[in-house]
């Protein structure tokens, strides 16, 4: 036994003990007896609170009410959404299958989401399994749990439970609340949180706030949190604008934005005019742009003719084009004439350009017939052939053959490529055969190729064999082996087991090794064993190596110990370093703490260090503090460095002040400034104005003019006038400088 896997094995013992050292430290570590870790090794998650005094199940009929529908007629229901697909059709088709599912008996959920599971496949599918797993939830969430506790995967498992207790919280906010509430800390809790947010928010945001607030990820970028915060405020402004405010006003970063942003809309459709005179008290840059022309979208929806004259009074500036954006896109679902009628006031430029087309696709949603008569006259160009493009998109669904014939009237470019696509998407759902027949006669270019990725992925769910079989009519080459991947990615979500019969059997060589990497994560998930037998098997190199990574960051999440056995079967080298290294990146997804012990044992090298890198990123993302606090004590050197900047990077992005604060308390050193290069680089876009105040930290000159150039590019087009002071002060040569000024006041 080498001494690598005899160092393995250690781990595979000591780790189910939480003990732990700091990376290269060997200082002992408090202990770690992390519930979510051992959770997510299991098969259910065995520690679920109980559910006192459950909701009445009642599945009786009626009277007057549509006759619910025999378990025949929902097999056959299921059956057509799997073959259908991603494509099942738009927001009628939905609003159909939503009745279908209202009807069903819940006596019947048991065997209906038992023939779910047996027919396999994704997209409405799995939204039918939800929808069904909600309403079960409202009528007998214990009975739910149990089935939602049993479903295969840690992911799919975390979904199926956040469902039902969504469903719950609709009949009983307070038990749901309770309830999740008693969850430990980790993955589980805060979806949980996150599906009963809105919710509770709906009679009580205050709550609901402290909730969110209360879901143990130590900071406020927990990754469940983003679609429930937005609830909460949105529940909050429409309540109470001002105490919606107040409580946003202790957020930061993007929380902070989300915040502000579901305020808008809410007020914005209450009271706009007041919402602006707060929006325009805002400090300039991306949040006050976002808002404004949020506002302006809601005030279009009751009263476009008012926000069109507010907007055209704005000064020109990138705030002003988003609110014309938004504007255009709202007022064109009423009234579609009027609206292009005011942007033909607009001067003759790109944002002009840009509103008419998605304007026309717009109203050629509610009448092509007018549309086109529209674009016939307008002059031949780059606008014609872009709103030709939007109308192509509408008319590939109800009239493909007249699509095509305005296709041919395109000149070549973008807006000729995006037809294409549009129509050869069209086609597919309704005739596969003819989308491919049609495709044959396109000439060899862009348009082709992009319109084959755009087809491969439903295809290949509506009639796989049919994908495979016009894929080898095709020519060697990288479009082939692209259309095969996406061919195995999309057979995966209907027929797992058929994808990878087909996948395994290809000839060797990037496309396998393209179409196997795509089914890694999902085979992992659902037969892990057959997976992993399948990866021994294959030839030692690269290929290998990539497929082992995937199944064991998939491993890594769902069943860490099963995977760290199975880093013993493998001989020492570069493929169990692979191996290691990515099972570490699955466990921190759910036990990051236990991740870093992980990692902190395995022998020195590149495998700890890639490890160690892969840790830090994923665990900034949802607790910054903690991964900011682990990196901190690494050793002096390039894998501290680089996780520094990781970390800096992923906390920057989501509350830059307290990143900024972070970086202030780090030692003067080379991975100081590296770190500053990288908070520079990833707060420029959203928050120029934050990282102007560190651009002349950064000693290299030419990093720090380059640095500057960045800021200045994107401050100028939030808060002209600020950054043109800001520009002036700085060390740049004059001529990039003006460079700047000049493109600045062209767009």
């Amino acid at each position: 036994m080498t001494a690598r896997i005899f160092v393995y094995l250690f781990l595979l013992t000591s780790l189910a003990f939480g003990g732990g050292y700091w990376l290269a430290r060997h200082q002992a570590a408090s202990p770690v007896g992390s519930a979510a870790a051992t959770a997510a090794a299991t098969e259910t998650h065995s520690h679920l609170p109980p559910i006192k005094n459950p909701v009445a199940s009642n599945s009786g009929t009626t009277a007057g009410t549509p006759a619910k529908p025999t378990l025949a007629e929902i097999e056959a229901k299921i059956s057509e959404l799997r073959r259908l697909g991603f494509g099942f059709g738009g927001s009628e088709r939905y609003a159909e299958l939503q009745k279908f599912i209202d009807r069903i008996d819940p006596a019947d959920y048991p065997a209906t989401l038992a023939f779910l599971e047996k027919s396999g496949g994704r997209g409405p599918v799995e939204m039918v399994r939800a929808i069904l797993l909600k309403k079960w939830g409202q009528s007998d969430p214990a009975a739910a749990m149990a089935y939602a506790n049993k479903i295969p995967g840690l992911q799919a498992r975390q979904q199926g439970l956040a469902q039902v207790v969504q469903g719950w919280a609709e009949t009983d906010a307070t038990a749901a609340m309770e309830w999740a509430k008693k969850l430990p800390a980790g993955p589980l809790r805060q979806q949980v949180l996150n599906s009963i947010a809105g919710i509770v928010a709906a009679k009580d945001p205050q709550t609901a706030f402290a909730l969110l607030q209360s879901d143990g990820t130590g900071g406020a970028n927990g990754m469940w949190r983003w679609g429930g915060m937005y609830q909460v405020f949105n529940a909050w402004a429409g309540q109470d604008p001002q105490a919606a405010l107040a409580a946003a006003a202790k957020l930061s970063g993007n929380q902070h934005s989300q915040a502000i942003q579901a305020i808008a809309t809410a007020w914005g459709a209450q009271d706009p005019q007041a919402a602006l005179t707060w929006a325009n008290a805002l400090p300039n840059g991306t949040d006050k742009r976002n808002v404004v022309g949020t506002i302006v979208s809601q005030w279009a929806a009751s009263d476009a003719g008012s926000a069109a004259a507010w907007v055209k009074q704005m000064p020109e500036s990138a705030m002003k084009q988003q609110a014309l954006n938004n504007l255009g896109v709202q007022w064109a679902q009423s009234d579609p004439k009027a609206a292009l009628d005011f942007v033909q006031g607009l001067p003759a430029n790109s944002v002009q350009k840009n509103l008419i087309g998605m304007m026309v696709g717009q109203w050629a949603q509610q009448d092509v017939t007018a549309a086109m008569q529209y674009v016939q006259g307008l002059p031949e160009g780059a606008t014609r052939n872009q709103v030709l493009s939007s109308i192509v998109g509408q008319l590939a669904w109800e009239d493909p053959k007249t699509a095509e014939s305005f296709i041919a009237t395109m000149t070549p470019g973008t807006a000729q490529q995006q037809a294409v696509s549009q129509l050869a998407t069209g086609l597919v759902q309704n005739d596969p055969q003819a989308a491919l027949d049609w495709l044959k006669t396109l000439p060899e270019g862009p348009a082709k190729r992009n319109a084959l990725q755009s087809i491969s992925w439903q295809l290949a769910q509506n009639d796989p064999k049919m994908a495979a079989d016009f894929a080898n009519t095709l020519p060697a080459g990288q479009d082939r082996d692209n259309l095969i991947s996406s061919i195995a990615n999309g057979w995966a979500q209907s027929d797992l087991d058929g994808a990878v019969a087909w996948a395994t059997q290809l000839p060797d060589g990037r496309a396998k090794q393209n179409a196997l990497q795509n089914l890694g994560a999902l085979w992992a998930d659902t037969d892990p064993d057959a997976a992993f037998k399948y990866a021994q098997s294959l030839t030692a190199g690269k290929a290998q190596e990539n497929f082992l990574q995937t199944i064991a960051n998939t491993m890594g999440s769902t069943d860490p110990t099963k995977a760290l056995a199975w880093a013993n079967q493998l001989p020492a080298g570069s493929a169990q370093d692979a191996f290691v290294s990515s099972l570490a990146t699955g466990m921190a997804q759910n036990a990051p703490q236990d991740a870093a012990n992980f990692v902190a044992k395995l022998p020195a090298g590149d495998a700890q260090n890639k490890a160690a890198l892969s840790v830090a990123s994923t665990w900034a993302n949802t607790d910054p503090q903690a991964a900011a606090a682990w990196v901190t004590a690494f050793p002096a050197g390039p894998t501290h460095e680089q996780a520094v900047q990781s970390v800096l990077s992923q906390w920057a992005n989501n509350d830059p002040t307290a990143a900024g604060q972070w970086l202030t308390s780090l030692p003067a050193d080379s991975s100081k400034e590296s770190a500053v290069t990288a908070y520079v680089n990833q707060t420029a876009y959203q928050y120029p104005e934050m990282a102007a105040t560190w651009v002349n930290q950064i000693s290299d000159v030419n990093q720090r003019n380059s640095a500057i150039e960045n800021v200045a590019r994107q401050w100028l087009e939030t808060d002209p006038a600020a950054a043109k002071t800001w520009l002036n002060q700085t060390g740049l040569p004059d001529a990039e400088k003006q460079s700047l000024l000049k493109a600045a006041e062209t767009n």
